[in-house]
């Protein structure tokens, strides 16, 4: 029996056990969904191209998925599912083609509430640095809130203590209101 073969038996015998936990997944529940047939292959979000897995399983089956298709975009995937950090920053024109390739049939526009809950938890509790708090910075000078969002700005603060401030803050925020307030009076 070749290597493909056995991959291939482990990929269907773990996509079979995934398609009976249906009922079982919500969130928190540790299973996530998997696309049997990728997207990128032409996989659609059909509830038969789901099936559940364990984080672990689900790293197994893109790893599987790579070996048995030999497809880029399953290289792609089961590295991201790993938190590789070993992307080249420059890529050569060969290595664009490959992503774009791999990225095609990717769902575009407005992210689901469930898809936003996922990438919140998975920021929770990392750093960041100073030159990037920087860039989020100059990203949002300017922008407008609407009134829905200053709203649930509010809510999400009601009932949180704010820890002790250092003097340095305290004048900073100081100098920030008066600068907004002589704005608003112009």
């Amino acid at each position: 029996m070749n290597s493909k073969s056995i991959y291939t038996r482990i990929y269907n015998n773990l996509i079979e056990k995934g398609k009976g936990l249906k009922e079982e997944w919500k969130p928190g529940s540790g299973l996530e969904r998997h696309h049997i047939i990728p997207r990128h292959q032409g996989g659609t979000d059909d509830e038969s191209n789901f099936a559940y897995l364990t984080r672990r399983e689900h790293i197994a089956v893109h790893f599987l998925l790579w070996k048995i298709n030999g497809h880029i975009g399953d290289r792609y995937a089961y590295r991201m599912m790993c938190n590789f950090k070993s992307y080249p920053t420059q890529h050569t024109e060969e290595s664009k083609q490959r992503i774009s390739e791999a990225l095609k049939g990717k769902k575009k526009g407005p992210m689901s509430e469930e898809h936003k809950q996922k990438i919140s938890e998975g920021q929770k509790g990392k750093k960041l640095s100073e030159e990037t708090k920087q860039r989020i910075s100059e990203l949002h000078k300017g922008r407008k809130l609407s009134e829905e969002h200053k709203r649930k700005l509010s809510d999400s603060m009601k009932g949180k203590k704010l820890g002790p401030r250092s003097e340095e803050s305290k004048r900073k925020q100081s100098e920030s209101m008066k600068k907004r307030w002589a704005k608003r009076k112009k």
